[in-house]
């Protein structure tokens, strides 16, 4: 059997979360390869990996940050699919046989990258609705009218008011990205900005509306620690910026920083 995607953990430090993570992946009812790469590396880490017989990649780069881990990640995949998987985040049993029927659905088109809907996951409930997903949906309104697009505009347009994309619900086709690099630069809107580079290029982006992933929000998650440093507002309001100019930018900014109490737990 051919296994045609690779689900990528790039590991940080002790993450409690990290065994019920893996384990999702490993119990993906369509087999995706699972591989480890870490820059802080571990007993707690190796173990696990040892323990599920996963492939372990320790990144001894120089270079530290979010960005660099996650190039790195990518560079040790081998299959032409990859997700990125949050190591205290969850996946449905169908996200891979999904990602799979979706892309096969679209023939030859040169698909870029496709993302699923998903739950927000706070302290062991499931959330379908919260005032941030629910604004998130309503940005994804292009993609809910049709699941795939190829246009420059409808694509990128999704991003003129936020990220509406959860990044670890993403999959890309590493074929068809190119030489596309995350940024080394940013700590924390790093996916937005890919997400819009990505978009600029040639082919389709693809949203599964199905619900497919649980992102875990706890309080040292690296979402909140983002959020409770400032580095998170700082960046966003750069990227609004760069979209609607400084005044716009610090407006719509602001609006969209309203939605970030809820991650705030």
């Amino acid at each position: 059997m051919i296994v045609e995607h690779t689900f990528v953990i790039p590991a940080y430090k002790k993450s409690i979360y990290l065994k019920d993570c893996i384990e999702s992946l490993i119990n993906q009812r369509i087999k995706s390869k699972v591989i480890i790469t870490t820059s802080t590396p571990s007993s707690y880490i190796e173990d696990l990996a040892i323990l599920y017989n996963i492939p372990y990649y320790i990144n001894n780069s120089e270079i530290k940050g979010i960005g660099a881990d996650w190039n790195f990640a990518l560079s040790k995949v081998e299959t032409e699919l990859v997700t990125i998987a949050h190591q205290d985040d969850i996946y449905d049993p169908n996200y891979t046989s999904e990602v799979l029927k979706k892309k096969g659905s679209l023939g030859e088109e040169g698909i870029l990258f496709l993302f699923t809907d998903y739950y927000n996951l706070f302290q062991g409930r499931k959330k379908a609705f919260t005032l941030n997903l629910i604004v998130k949906r309503i940005l994804l309104t292009p993609f809910y009218i049709k699941n795939s697009h190829q246009s420059k505009w409808l694509k990128k347009s999704i991003y003129l008011f936020g990220d509406p994309i959860c990044c670890p619900s993403v999959t890309l086709n590493l074929k068809n990205t190119g030489d596309f690099r995350f940024s080394e630069e940013l700590k924390c809107a790093l996916d937005w900005k890919a997400w819009i580079d990505i978009s600029e290029k040639k082919g389709v982006v693809s949203f599964i509306t199905k619900r497919l992933m649980y992102h875990r929000i706890h309080p040292q998650s690296e979402t909140t620690n983002q959020l409770l440093s400032g580095v998170r507002r700082k960046e966003e309001k750069m990227i609004f910026q760069k979209i609607w100019g400084k005044t716009l930018g610090n407006f719509w900014s602001w609006i969209y920083s309203l939605g970030h109490k809820e991650n705030l737990v």
